[in-house]
């Protein structure tokens, strides 16, 4: 409903899905709010002509696995889109993180994982990496299938319960700043605007503290930062998009701050669940909109950091580790009569199935709010975390 929102005014709506994967509800309502393109058992081609004979005038997407068909639809019908070489550098992790590397842009130490594991190439990655690591998926979004390494052995199991090892990428679990006793991590997101090569950064992002393994649990903006370091964070993201080879699109530069200075994390070519809401409501800044003027062609540029007369947040609640299944929600009714909290969402009802394993896709419920100061925001986060309740079924 954000896009559809978003949309209103601007363009009509054509959807691009395959179908049989959507729930009943959701194809009803996309046929309601726009004309559906149905891609199950279509060969590229087929789905090209689909497309086509719709006469699109652009082509734009929210979601990570969906970039690459973005990026050779509107390649191959003449719209504005991120190259197919730079969606290739954004979804494989291990390739972006040697055009970053190689172009001097600070990321934490890497190796790719070979097909054949065995004592030397378990050797060779600690020797690479070293301890603590993280083995992730190359092409994983959402925050899945994320382990924590600690050691040589925990590094073998971690191996041998995965089919296909070169799928993954080994790298440096980086060194967390200090606590500072405030709500939220040592982890800022730069979100940005290319447009034939002009860079329009809208702001900073902050992210409140990870669920364990490594989950989002959502953030707020603009960032908790002082207003001199914003101008290098910039400088950074810049540098991060333009080691990727491209001068268009929307870009989510995450980067963390270490001790031994600022790394980037990833980067994604697409605003994130959270950024359109609260960049919206924090400076009125319609960021979905722009992503769909600059898809349709217009010429995008817009002067950043924003200024914002609030702060937005919105929260995501995830299940721990252990838990299989939803088994009660209570203290949302008391939360949704505070001051400032705007909508919440109950993704999971009880009953419902929840894996750590699929990241932020089985959250529970999520808040969308807006506060006056950080001290005000650190009182939302403990509100949606400790007067709130969740009980779950746990595996025996």
């Amino acid at each position: 409903m954000e896009i559809v929102d978003a949309a209103a005014g601007v363009c009509r709506l054509l959807w691009i899905v395959d179908e049989p994967k959507l729930n009943t509800g959701t194809r009803t309502v996309l046929h309601r709010l726009g004309t559906v393109v149905n891609t199950e058992g279509c060969t590229p081609e087929e789905l090209l002509m689909l497309v086509h004979a719709e006469q699109p005038d652009g082509v734009t997407s929210y979601f990570d696995p969906d970039l690459h068909r973005q990026a050779w639809l509107a390649s191959a019908l003449g719209m504005p889109g991120t190259s197919v070489r730079t969606v290739a550098l954004l979804n494989d992790k291990l390739l972006q993180r040697r055009a970053l590397e190689a172009a001097g842009v600070p990321v934490p130490r890497f190796s790719e994982v070979r097909e054949h594991v065995d004592g030397g190439e378990i050797e060779r990655l600690c020797g690479a990496v070293g301890f603590p690591a993280l083995l992730k998926p190359r092409n994983g979004t959402m925050c899945r299938g994320i382990r924590l390494v600690e050691s040589r052995s925990d590094l073998v199991r971690a191996l041998t319960d995965i089919a296909h090892p070169s799928q993954m990428i080994f790298e440096e679990r980086m060194e967390d700043l200090p606590p500072t006793g405030a709500p939220y991590a040592d982890r800022v997101s730069v979100e940005t605007i290319v447009d034939q090569g002009t860079f329009s950064h809208l702001g900073v992002t902050g992210l409140f503290p990870m669920v364990p393994p490594f989950r989002s649990s959502g953030g707020f903006f603009p960032a908790d930062v002082p207003d001199s370091d914003i101008p290098e964070l910039f400088d950074l993201a810049a540098a991060a998009i333009e080691a990727l080879g491209s001068d268009f699109g929307f870009y989510r530069t995450e980067i963390k701050l270490t001790p031994q200075g600022r790394k980037i994390i990833e980067i994604n070519g697409r605003p994130t669940g959270l950024t359109p809401a609260t960049v919206r409501l924090a400076s009125g800044v319609p960021l979905l909109q722009l992503t769909m003027r600059l898809a349709l062609g217009e010429h995008v540029v817009v002067e950043g950091p924003l200024p914002c007369h609030r702060i937005a947040y919105r929260f995501y609640r995830e299940a721990p580790l252990s838990a299989t299944s939803v088994a009660g929600i209570s203290g949302l009714d008391h939360l949704r009569e505070r001051p400032g909290v705007l909508q919440i969402d109950v993704q999971k009802e009880v009953g419902d199935a929840v894996d750590w394993r699929n990241g932020s896709l089985d959250r529970i419920f999520q808040v969308t709010g807006v506060v006056d100061d950080y001290a005000e925001l650190a009182d939302h986060y403990a509100a949606c975390t400790v007067e709130t309740d969740v009980t779950y079924e746990h595996e025996a």
